[in-house]
């Protein structure tokens, strides 16, 4: 039933005729509770989201996942390419492994791999953004009660980031290499959408950049294994 029969069904309850403009100012306002309801739940999505670093052992049901996917999807593109070349989700013993064998790495010969592209400047970082990368060490370390000079519990710290901070489900995002920078704007938006698609299901995320250098690793391990 529509909002529309649900106040005429009301009103004719009260053996009162409405009136054709009353029935328009009716349904404006009904509408206009149900925008700003949709707009309080999405504006909460969006300022309450942060990055989480720890997370429960249960496991994330399939049918879960694909409606988060279902609905990321939908994120625009450019003429609609959707640049997304192949979306890899792992969970379970695969999850493991590839993060048992990305942990050694890390520990054992981290300079013999690197990523396909420089996510911060090769150079100097503009002074505005690298005071908030400072800012931010400054509090995550603070918070997890590192001091800056404990060299072997900063590395333990970031070796987690390998671990993918524990989280039962990783998704890789790859891009066609040949595709530029406004395609790669493109899949932020399908990321962005992911995020706030497993926020509205009550699941949190996080981004991560420092796994990219083995991306070439974990893709293939994912496909061996599958």
């Amino acid at each position: 039933m529509s909002v529309f029969e649900d106040i005429y069904v009301e009103l004719r309850s009260d053996n009162r005729t409405p009136s054709p403009s009353q029935l328009e100012k009716n349904h404006k306002c009904a509408a206009a509770d149900r925008h700003s309801e949709a707009a309080d739940i999405v504006d909460s999505l969006m300022k309450n989201r942060f990055s989480c670093r720890y997370y429960l052992p249960k496991p994330v049901p399939k049918d879960l996942i694909e409606e988060i996917i279902d609905a990321a999807r939908y994120a625009p593109s450019g003429n609609n390419m959707q640049p997304w070349e192949k979306v890899y989700c792992i969970s379970g013993d695969i999850l493991k492994a590839i993060s048992a064998e990305m942990v050694e790495a890390h520990k054992e010969h981290p300079e013999a791999y690197s990523a396909q592209y420089h996510y911060y400047p090769p150079g100097p970082i503009p002074e505005a953004y690298a005071l908030r990368r400072q800012d931010f060490g400054k509090r995550f370390y603070s918070a997890i009660h590192i001091d800056r000079t404990d060299l072997k519990a900063r590395a333990a710290a970031s070796t987690r980031n390998y671990e993918f901070f524990g989280a039962p489900v990783a998704f890789v995002f790859t891009i066609n290499q040949a595709l530029t920078q406004g395609s790669w704007m493109d899949v932020g938006y399908f990321l962005q959408s992911m995020i706030i698609a497993a926020r509205a299901r009550g699941l949190e995320t996080i981004s991560q950049v420092s796994t990219a250098k083995f991306s070439g690793s974990i893709c293939r391990s994912a496909i061996t294994r599958w």
